[in-house]
């Protein structure tokens, strides 16, 4: 049962669901008939590579974890990292095969998602930006992901042009809370390099320009006012996290600003079902 526990916390299942439901979001954004069987296996797969994912930077990280979190899995000494190489491995495999069952397509997305993440976690986490870039891309890639089940992009472009803004700006966020643990490592994340204003400040101009495209899908008459309704909530969100950050004259390290950020994930999705929901009426 330890070692269940164990394995949930490095996948990290509220991520995992997130990144399945993106996928399913994708699909939903295609005028088409929807392949509930290639459907179901996408998002299976894309949870899986995003457990592995995760499993695999919980490797690469345990020194950083032991300050900035030390209740996660490994830091705690829950589970080795023998053991959790080869979660990351198993998941890795089962999801590049779920793909592959899918389409060929499928198949080499899944691969080249997966040793992106691989790079990101081993050389690209703590660099200026570049690393936080290929999270918001990697992110937006499960939109049409979903959507080429159906072999069409639809509208899934939307979706995936917030998911790059949102996790963009979450990333840097990230970057500012984990300031403390990353300084013992010598990395070079934006806010150790440049400073925390200068980090807050970068943050404030991805999420200003999200929040202006999320107006985009009502201003050109693609989604209606039950989308807009959600979409504000969501940018209130933004909005309160950059608020807690300006405030602040030192890095918050509890993570809860990214947390926070997260939930938002969960209203962007619901803002774009909504969306799509509302032009069938």
């Amino acid at each position: 049962m330890q070692l269940f526990r164990a394995l949930k916390d490095l996948s990290r299942p509220l991520n995992g669901l997130i990144t399945a439901l993106s996928v399913g979001v994708g699909a939903l954004c295609v005028e088409g008939p929807v392949h509930l069987s290639s459907l179901l296996l996408a998002m299976l797969s894309a949870a899986l590579i995003n457990a592995a994912g995760n499993a695999f930077n919980d490797l690469c990280d345990i020194d950083i974890d032991r300050v900035n979190r030390p209740y996660r899995p490994l830091p705690s000494q829950r589970i080795t990292p023998r053991a959790a190489a080869l979660y990351a491995s198993v998941c890795t495999v089962a999801g590049l095969l779920m793909a592959l069952a899918i389409s060929p397509l499928h198949a080499l997305l899944a691969t080249a998602i997966s040793a992106l993440l691989a790079l990101y976690s081993a050389h690209l986490k703590n660099s200026v930006l570049w690393g936080n870039a290929l999270v918001g891309a990697i992110s937006a890639a499960a939109f049409p992901y979903g959507a080429l089940t159906s072999g069409l992009w639809g509208h899934a472009w939307i979706p995936a042009a917030f998911a790059l803004l949102f996790h963009l700006g979450r990333e840097i966020v990230k970057d500012i809370e984990d300031m403390a643990g990353d300084s013992l490592r010598g990395t070079r994340t934006l806010p150790l390099r440049y400073g925390l204003r200068t980090a807050t400040r970068a943050a404030a101009g991805v999420y200003s320009a999200l929040v202006t495209f999320t107006l985009v899908p009502f201003s050109i008459g693609l989604y209606g006012p039950i989308y807009l309704v959600c979409a504000l909530t969501v940018d209130l969100v933004v909005i309160h996290v950059l608020y807690q950050l300006c405030r602040s004259d030192s890095a918050p390290n509890d993570g809860a600003l990214g947390r926070r950020l997260k939930w938002g994930m969960l209203l962007g999705l619901i803002a774009i079902v909504l969306g799509e929901w509302s032009r069938s009426f």
